[in-house]
């Protein structure tokens, strides 16, 4: 029996789903910003249309079209809305794998007994459901395919069943990297371009016709850096990478050269994953609208940024034992380090003494270089161990705490229990009293959730 794999990726999501809620904002470029100082994460296919494309600086957006719709980030109503549609997806598969707040995937070999036909029926029928149950402006492109990898590949293609010669269109034939006609749910009808909630299968039997179809960055995990390093090497294309000799990328990129040997021969053999792993990593990172030059400033931030971090943890039942930091500046040149510790901790005061410590030093060696302008700052957590029996009822992990750590657990304790009765911060450290409550609040982001709880 043929694998089936869909891929479904919600189109324009968060900006998707503030129309819905809005009718007010449909038909109408919206952006979807964290603040005002930062970038838009999702632009709706209004905004898109004009330009104004995921990671635009929210100044550019508003100088490419002065009456854009800026909304704030919602993360409680998109995750509200990432249940409903996971659950319609669970109705045809127990094997459905949220890959991140706006994409899954779904095992359908059994559903459709291996039919490819059926699969593509089963595609157009999750979007109408997502239509008629989630809401009319919420719509998802749809990828189909024998394993993951094909089918995040097909989600992102034009919509149709991929063969070598592309369907008979009355329309003007597609640019090279265009595969089959298509119809858009919203009525679009063409090759794709301007399509916004595509369907698109491809068969076992054509795979190896996607040479001639994609780049390099086309398939997911290859990035314009990897391209570059590639083609140092003299690679250029994915069937060159397919067919270098994968002892050279092993000596050139370690293990990774596994990873690209398979991801260039679209070799995937992973499980759609339906039970949700443990978390590999705690993190939080954020945006300033206006890049920190002040020590004081930075201090605040850092321990915000630790503070939420610890709390999370706690929440799970987690302590860590390695503590990773990084920042950029407005130019994105970066810094980034990680110390491990002889303790777990889940304490953001004990989290943030070692984040300062990793950053401190580097203050030294910019000595001579100028301003430090900082844009971007994260702190994580990793080397984890969870306690067996989850967050304790006192809301400490008790493993991994010895006696003379009581007082300050207690103390932890009870502000969690208070701020979860009251809200975030209703009772906080005085490190916190002068962060601006804008800074680091609640998110979502996009790509892959099993393995960092951020």
């Amino acid at each position: 029996m043929n694998r089936i794999v869909l891929h479904i990726d919600m189109n324009s999501y968060f900006a998707s789903v503030e129309q819905q809620a809005n009718p007010l904002l449909r038909g109408r470029p919206v952006g979807v910003c964290e603040h005002l100082g930062g970038i838009i994460i999702a632009p709706s296919v209004e905004a898109k249309r004009m330009g104004i494309k995921l990671g635009t600086p929210v100044w550019e957006a508003v100088k490419i079209f002065p009456q854009i719709v800026l909304l704030h980030t919602d993360p409680d109503k998109y995750r509200d809305i990432t249940q409903k549609f996971l659950q319609i997806f669970r109705d045809y598969s127990d094997n459905v794998e949220q890959y991140s707040i706006d994409e899954a995937f779904i095992d359908a070999t059994e559903y459709c007994a291996g039919d490819y036909g059926e699969a593509m029926l089963l595609g157009l029928e999750i979007k109408q459901r997502i239509r008629l149950e989630v809401g009319e402006w919420v719509s998802c492109s749809v990828g189909i395919g024998p394993n993951k990898l094909i089918s995040k590949i097909a989600a992102d293609l034009d919509g149709g069943i991929f063969s070598p010669s592309p369907c008979p269109s009355p329309l003007p034939g597609p640019p090279k990297s265009v595969t089959a006609f298509g119809v858009g749910l919203r009525g679009e009808v063409g090759w794709g371009w301007n399509q916004i909630d595509r369907i698109c299968v491809i068969r076992p039997e054509y795979v190896s016709q996607l040479y001639d179809y994609l780049n390099m960055t086309d398939v997911p995990g290859i990035g314009p850096r990897l391209k570059r390093a590639l083609g140092k090497l003299g690679i250029f294309t994915l069937k060159e990478l397919a067919t270098y000799p994968l002892s050279n990328l092993l000596n050139q990129f370690g293990l990774w050269g596994q990873v690209l040997h398979d991801l260039a021969n679209f070799q995937d053999t992973s499980a759609v994953m339906s039970e949700e792993e443990d978390a590999k990593s705690f993190g939080h990172a954020y945006t300033v609208g206006k890049a920190l030059t002040s020590i004081d400033e930075i201090r605040r931030l850092m321990f915000k940024l630790s503070e939420k971090v610890g709390r999370r943890m706690r929440k799970y039942g987690v302590a860590g034992s390695v503590v990773h930091y990084f920042h950029s500046d407005k130019q994105y040149s970066s810094f980034s380090k990680q110390h491990k510790i002889k303790d777990f901790i889940n304490d953001g005061k004990d989290i943030f003494r070692v984040a300062w410590s990793i950053f401190s030093p580097s203050l030294r060696v910019r000595e001579g270089r100028g301003e430090l302008r900082i844009k971007i700052m994260g702190v994580s957590v990793s080397g984890l161990k969870f306690s067996a029996q989850g967050r304790s009822a006192s809301g400490g992990v008790q493993d991994f705490l010895f006696e003379q750590y009581e007082r300050p657990r207690r103390l932890l304790s009870a502000m969690d229990k208070i701020n979860d009765k009251y809200g975030d911060y209703t009772i906080t450290r005085a490190e916190m009293h002068e962060a601006p409550d804008g800074w680091a609040k609640d998110t979502v982001g996009f790509g892959r959730t099993r393995h960092q709880k951020a």
